[in-house]
């Protein structure tokens, strides 16, 4: 061993532990800590995950009978009858083991006292490294029924992706920015884009997208006592949509005053966007000095296309909708002449308001808590008051969605979820729930996880992370076939006594999985903010043999104005730029783009007709600009987050797909294991042929009560 991490030779000699082994199916341990930071913790989670999987799916049970085979030729002195035996064995773990384990990870397992099967995947040392051992008990029936199907690879298929995504937000007062705070404010400079004069203020929709939807919700606000909403005309391409003061909807009294809060919410002709760069403007109509307009959002949704191996299932989970205002104190917040209110809830499917009269406050100590079980009181939707957050208060939103991903023989291949926001909502945290306590996948500022030995995640350049809202983050490593949870809690931060109303809007989580031996394997950016309208970030991942596809995912604020995609050798040398646009796409094809610039640094061939080189640390880099007036979203500070992703797809089935059955009589075995295969393929969407379907009974009868399975993992 030196400093670099541990060295791996061939005949390393493992150390296998005696267990008590009892009426459960096994007992296991770690070797190493539980926690020496995020990246370890989810190289053990890998560990245990694929151990399962591999007894489950009976791939441990068909190994060791192998492994019993070769053991009985070789004391009969049958030693090409031994070696066939061992070589199905071991194509069996290795086949197997390398669709579960990332290609970034070397792995290397050992059953019993057999040798081991290896893939070091090219790391010739390692700086993380985990070791877990299963204890397997040996099958109760005599016989193991065994079906595959000889199928040698998955066809891509176009995979449609329904996408609704901010398009633009403005989470600001408009009167704290320059022209419109001085003393006469949107009275004398009535357009934002800019001040006395229309100027568009632009966005883009990705190139590739089928616009389906549009909404806008717009703010606004009078100081003077019980004022009236200013009327507006929000102007998408040209296109008028025109707004009567009349038509806004009252939300509350702002605490301790008669000042007034509105909201107009619309769904436009869609029609009015385009694939590309957009530009809208807001004309503020008979506004006086007591206006301001504190909110905006446009949201989109689109459908947007690309390819996937035949097999990828996908289901989309919705969060409820949630909006509303809650304050510390009781006030008059609707105007009824009572001071009893602690909040309103703003119901987004048809604009109206209701008031509640329990106060809901909880402490951001209390909310960052250790496990954070107490956030469970709160996460149904009801606005309540956050406490102390880097010094300030603030209305919250908090939501919690459950569901389930099936559990038979299902692989998750990748997953996100997506928010979208309204209103004054300046910060963000997002959790997923690990099965004992949740986990936090997202804080708008830097946060300190559980245990102790975790360090803190840096999320910000910025102390309060003010604006730092994402629009889609990779959970899919986070994500358990069968029940999950994950929440969203939004809130605003207050520097003063303004309560603001907080809305979350379209917002869902997406997963993608598979009952086929498809290997999808994502390379997600870390989620930060810089402070500036520039931030850039490299992210680097690896191929295996056969690679189809080499996608890159984007996730940036909602403010972003450029992109930059560049790819570089893993040896260094110049970045070759592949995506140089105003338009932020939903993502790109990247194998393509690197065969047809003819950069090759992945890829041979051209963008018709390419291939993917096998390797590791190959480098992307994504740089973000977002924009130069901080007058235009509120804050113009640049973000990327994770889900910002390199994804590598293979279509090519390692080994055929397979499953097993026990039995005491070997035909049950058999036609058990046989019906259970075509069930597997046609819940895929594959109608199988009957003359590619295989199958064999092997006698399980005299293997062994207990079985130690070791599974080494590494990576650098």
């Amino acid at each position: 061993m030196d400093n670099r991490g541990f060295i791996f030779t061939a005949d390393a000699t493992l150390a296998l532990v005696i267990f008590m082994v009892f009426s459960t199916a096994f007992v296991s341990y770690y070797f190493l800590p539980n926690y020496l930071g995020d990246d370890h913790e989810h190289l053990e989670k890998l560990a245990a995950d694929a151990l399962q999987v591999l007894e489950n799916d009976g791939t441990l049970y068909v190994a060791s009978s192998e492994y019993q085979l070769y053991e009985d030729a070789k004391n009969r002195g049958d030693t090409v009858e031994a070696q066939k035996h061992l070589t199905n064995a071991t194509n069996i773990l290795n086949g197997n083991l390398s669709y579960l384990i990332p290609a970034d990870t070397g792995f290397r397992i050992t059953m019993s006292d057999y040798p081991s099967v290896e893939n070091d995947r090219g790391l010739l040392y390692a700086n993380d490294v985990v070791s877990r051992v299963n204890v397997i008990s040996g099958p109760k029936e005599g016989w193991m029924g065994r079906a595959w199907y000889k199928v040698e690879k998955a066809e891509f298929i176009d995979q449609p992706t329904n996408v609704t995504t901010t398009l633009w937000n403005f989470h600001n007062w408009l009167t704290n920015f320059n022209p419109w705070n001085n003393y006469y404010h949107l009275e004398d400079y009535s357009y934002w884009g800019k001040g006395s004069s229309a100027q568009n203020i632009d966005f883009s929709v990705p190139d590739n997208a089928v616009i389906n939807g549009l909404t806008f919700l717009l703010g606004s606000s009078s100081s003077q006592s019980k004022g009236k909403s200013y009327a507006a005309n929000v102007v998408i391409n040209g296109n008028y949509n025109i707004i009567k003061n009349s038509s806004f909807t009252f939300l509350n009294f702002r605490p301790g005053t008669q000042q007034t809060m509105y909201n107009y919410q619309v769904f436009p002709n869609y029609g009015q966007i385009h694939t590309g760069v957009n530009g809208f403007y807001v004309n503020f109509i008979n506004a006086t000095r007591y206006n301001d307009m504190p909110w905006f959002a446009l949201i989109a949704n689109y459908t947007t296309t690309f390819k996937v191996p035949q097999g990828v299932l996908n289901d989309q989970f919705n969060f409820t909708d949630a909006a509303g205002l809650a304050v510390p104190n009781a006030q008059d917040l609707s105007g009824d002449g009572h001071s009893n209110e602690y909040g309103r809830i703003y119901y987004l499917s048809n604009g109206s308001m209701s008031s509640f009269t329990d106060r809901r406050v909880m402490s951001w100590s209390t909310f960052s808590s250790i496990d954070r079980n107490e956030l469970d009181e709160y996460d149904n939707g009801v606005p309540f008051v956050i406490d102390n957050v880097n010094g300030e208060d603030g209305s919250a939103v908090s939501v919690v969605q459950e569901f389930d991903i099936p559990s038979d023989n299902v692989r998750i291949l990748d997953g996100y979820v997506v928010l979208n926001t309204f209103g004054a909502v300046d910060n963000a945290m997002v959790e997923v729930w690990d099965g004992t306590q949740w986990r936090t996948v997202f804080c708008s500022f830097d946060f300190k996880e559980t245990p102790s030995s975790i360090s803190t995640t840096d999320y910000s350049k910025i102390g309060d992370g003010y604006g730092n809202i994402p629009g889609i983050l990779y959970i899919g490593d986070k994500l358990r076939t069968g029940h999950n949870k994950v929440r969203i809690t939004i809130w605003d931060q207050v520097p003063s006594s303004d309560y603001d109303l907080v809305g979350l809007v379209n917002s869902y989580t997406h997963v993608s999985y598979t009952r086929l031996p498809i290997r999808w394997e994502n390379f997600a950016y870390n989620s930060y903010q810089n402070e500036g309208n520039t931030y850039s970030s490299t992210r680097t991942f690896s191929t295996d043999d056969n690679a189809r596809e080499v996608y890159l995912f984007v996730s940036a604020g909602s403010d972003a104005r450029h992109i930059t995609i560049d790819v570089r050798t893993p040896s260094g040398g110049s970045w070759k730029t592949v995506y140089d646009s105003d338009t932020i796409p939903y993502y790109i094809n990247l194998a393509q783009l690197d065969a047809g610039k003819g950069y090759h640094i992945f890829t041979n061939g051209d963008a018709g007709n390419y291939t993917i080189k096998k390797g590791t640390n190959y480098r992307t880099r994504v740089t973000v600009t977002s924009s130069s007036n901080e007058w235009e979203s509120g804050d113009n500070d640049a973000e990327i987050f994770s889900g910002t992703r390199v994804s590598v797809l293979y279509p090519e089935f390692l080994q055929n797909m397979w499953t097993t059955s026990y039995s005491s009589d070997p035909n049950v075995a058999k036609q058990q294991a046989q019906q259970d295969l075509v069930n597997r393929l046609t819940q895929s969407g594959i109608t199988p042929d009957p003359d590619l379907i295989r199958s064999e009974a092997l006698y399980t009868g005299d293997l062994p009560n207990s079985i130690p399975v070791r599974l080494d993992l590494w990576k650098h």
